[in-house]
């Protein structure tokens, strides 16, 4: 255990949480991949695989935001040839692979579209920034590259009242990503996400119903449904094309807050055995999203995924 491990467990230990943290990591197999995105314990990358990731034995992670200079940031948009190398290499030498890359491409509002009140607040505002998204993209695809996957997240812009009035423009801009996805050897992974156009099960088939190019996989994300007023499991479940889902994002909900998985209103026992019995061996992430009342990320996480474990044990 080195002094940094030993700090934070230290710092748990005042928190209440190590034996409940080392009594989900009895050995035990499950048939995913399983991971965190990383900035949800803590953007400090060292910090997360020295310490979250060996009490887990985790071997995937999804990449978010890392600090770069005291600041955490977007890593496909601000992270330089040396960073990202420092980052890999940081990967490589925990022996943990890169799911997902994840973007805020197309998370932002379509030009003549009116988002929701409540759906203002971009995640990446400015002039030009939608004549820019394509460029963001092929910036991923290096960035992506770099870090050793060939999968990026993306979205379907920011939410209006009636998404089926620019169903046709999202489609076309999809289309416009996938010839970059196709000359840069991406995968796309569209996230249903609850403050964008495509949030539900209803909406996530027809999206895939009108783009049959598998360049086009599905972040399925449960808790984003549930948020979007869809009961997750089973009824927007059994409306997916269930081939085309490329990864999944872990957290729970009940009404308008944030749980530990388990904790919240979504049938994770139902959605882990639908998993298991179509033969899923693909990634998944846990989303913490959730605080606890310390309001600590990373004490958040452990909450979250010994929830995880607990729900897996079951299944």
């Amino acid at each position: 255990m080195n002094r940094r491990t030993f700090s934070r467990l230290g710092a748990m230990a005042a928190l209440g949480v190590v034996a409940k943290a080392f009594s989900a990591n009895e050995s035990f197999d499950y048939p995913w991949k399983l991971g965190i995105i990383t900035d949800e314990v803590s953007p400090d990358l060292d910090t997360v695989l020295s310490s979250f990731y060996p009490k887990y034995k985790l071997q995937w992670a999804e990449i978010r935001n890392l600090k770069f200079g005291g600041k955490s940031e977007y890593v496909y948009r601000s992270a330089t040839p040396e960073q990202l190398k420092s980052a890999r290499k940081q990967l490589d030498d925990a022996g943990v692979k890169l799911s997902v890359l994840d973007t805020g491409v197309y998370k932002i509002m379509l030009p003549g579209s009116k988002p929701m009140p409540e759906f203002t607040q971009d995640l990446n505002p400015g002039e030009g920034e939608y004549k820019r998204q394509l460029d963001d993209l092929k910036r991923a695809a290096d960035a992506a590259h770099a870090l050793g996957t060939d999968r990026v997240r993306i979205f379907t812009f920011k939410r209006v009242v009636d998404p089926n009035v620019i169903f046709d423009r999202i489609v076309d801009d999809l289309h416009k990503a996938l010839d970059v996805a196709k000359a840069t050897d991406l995968t796309l992974l569209v996230e249903n996400e609850f403050d964008c156009n495509i949030g539900t099960g209803t909406e996530t088939a027809r999206l895939f119903r009108a783009i049959s190019d598998r360049r086009l996989m599905h972040n399925w994300d449960p808790g984003n449904c549930f948020e979007a007023g869809e009961e997750p499991f089973p009824k927007a479940w059994d409306q997916l094309d269930h081939s085309r889902i490329g990864h999944i994002h872990l957290k729970d909900a009940a009404g308008k807050s944030w749980y530990p998985i388990g904790g919240g209103k979504i049938d994770f026992v139902g959605q882990f055995k639908a998993l298991k019995k179509m033969g899923y061996s693909g990634t998944m992430s846990l989303e913490t999203h959730y605080r606890n009342a310390q309001k600590d990320p990373y004490t958040s996480s452990v909450e979250s995924m010994d929830g995880l474990f607990k729900v897996l044990k079951e299944v």
